[in-house]
């Protein structure tokens, strides 16, 4: 008889547990748009960051994407000028290219004659500038992303 009793009131307290189980789906059960509204005012800021930090991350990936791109005959004709000795012709070919690498070898083309440890800071001091041009905004990107204070 204890038995019947103690299996009637675990079946109960088993149903209990599965309505309470249910009400608390039911209740956990909302939108991405409806937890935004409930998180207040707070989730402008995110939201107008989260734009951001999109456009950031699009503006850099197609700069990086676009420095990257190389002309294959680039190399071999600024080879050719420099050897024929037509100096400007090559300089004139760096500066229609509007690539990192063509300011590089502009800069390098623009002391032959110097010592080479001249040639070498030139071109050293312009890929530093090359770099901070291409890490533009990236500092911001990743305050955004990761909360950290900007530096």
């Amino acid at each position: 008889m204890i038995f019947h009793i103690l299996a009637a009131v675990g079946q109960e307290a088993a149903e209990a547990a599965t309505q309470m189980v249910s009400q608390a789906q039911e209740e956990m059960s909302f939108s991405l748009i409806e937890m935004a509204f409930k998180g207040g005012w707070l989730m402008i800021p995110l939201f107008l960051l989260s734009i951001l930090a999109v456009y950031l991350f699009g503006e850099r990936w197609w700069a990086i994407r676009k420095a990257s791109k190389v002309d294959e005959n680039f190399m071999r004709n600024i080879h050719d000028y420099v050897h024929e000795g037509k100096i400007k012709a090559a300089i004139n070919m760096c500066q229609s290219h509007e690539t990192p690498i063509a300011r590089l070898i502009e800069k390098g083309i623009e002391r032959i004659g110097r010592p080479l440890t001249d040639i070498q800071a030139a071109v050293e001091n312009t890929g530093n500038v090359e770099v901070a041009r291409l890490e533009k905004n990236l500092a911001f990107l990743a305050t955004i992303a990761g909360g950290a204070p900007m530096i």
